[in-house]
């Protein structure tokens, strides 16, 4: 933290009492040297008392650095918001979806935050770093302040979508055509297993949309999109999309880019007749 924050924090009435303090050490002192000139204490009691009043001294001066540095964090922090929170808030609905992504929670019940804060870094790295001055040695600092709001937007947005990450595969099939269906779609899960690669089928209007839905722990891969094309093509549908509860590898991103197919976490299904315009606005 930079010394321009570290300044003299007291108030007027910190300040009295210091001025008396300091007083009431120079008077015992006076009254130690004339009890030392008048025999009534001897030298080691007079160096002993003199001990006492300096490490007493010595004990108040640290209380106050360490206020001092205290409020000097503190402002230091505020400042620091002032700056990250204008980079932060147009993404805010996005962190929170990666959050969503890549917050894991393994076989044994152990939550895995590697994979997001891999991510925070890369985001402060490309989207506050690029635009304002961040020492290293501060890093940490603006990724717990990147965090906390992510955290405080999750906690003050009403949701669209439960958490479905402790869903079985099937059941998260069926919570997707929900989805689906109460945002305007009439859609219905596939009753075989893997047909054409299609597990829900969806229709708004006009439109139809064909869905394979993926429960995860990993990154899907490219065989998802790939099979999702040919059951655009078997079905004759309008729109294909994967969906799942974790990421896409790369290689999926580039073919999906490549053919028009919608790469969707599951809590953006409600918005997706949106995204793709059909829903009518005022």
């Amino acid at each position: 933290m930079s010394s321009q924050y570290i300044s003299n924090s007291l108030n007027p009435e910190e300040i009295a009492e210091k001025k008396r303090a300091a007083k009431e050490r120079i008077e015992a002192r006076k009254r130690d040297k004339e009890e030392l000139k008048l025999g009534l204490i001897d030298s080691q009691e007079f160096f002993n008392r003199e001990s006492a009043r300096d490490q007493e001294q010595l004990s108040i001066r640290r209380e106050q650095e360490a206020k001092e540095l205290e409020d000097a964090l503190s402002k230091g922090m505020d400042i620091l918001k002032e700056c990250v929170h204008p980079l932060v808030e147009p993404h805010l609905d996005k962190l929170l979806l990666k959050k969503k992504q890549l917050v894991r929670i393994d076989d044994y019940g152990n939550v895995d935050w590697s994979f997001f804060i891999k991510e925070l870094r890369y985001f402060v790295e490309k989207n506050i770093k690029s635009k304002i001055d961040v020492p290293d040695n501060i890093e940490n600092m603006v990724l717990e302040i990147v965090d906390t709001l992510i955290f405080d937007y999750e906690n003050n947005t009403q949701p669209k979508v439960r958490n479905l990450d402790d869903v079985s595969p099937i059941d998260f099939e069926h919570e997707c055509a929900d989805l689906l269906n109460q945002s305007g779609w009439t859609a219905r899960v596939t009753q075989a297993s893997g047909d054409q690669g299609i597990d829900v089928i969806a229709t708004y209007g006009n439109v139809k949309a064909v869905f394979q839905v993926k429960k995860y722990s990993q990154p899907v891969g490219n065989s998802a999109v790939q099979e999702i094309i040919a059951g655009k093509a078997f079905e004759q549908a309008h729109v294909a999309a994967v969906v799942t509860n974790s990421t896409f590898t790369a290689s999926a991103k580039k073919l999906a880019n490549a053919t028009g197919v919608f790469l969707l976490h599951y809590s953006e299904l409600p918005d997706f007749a949106e995204e793709l315009g059909l829903v009518e606005t005022e």
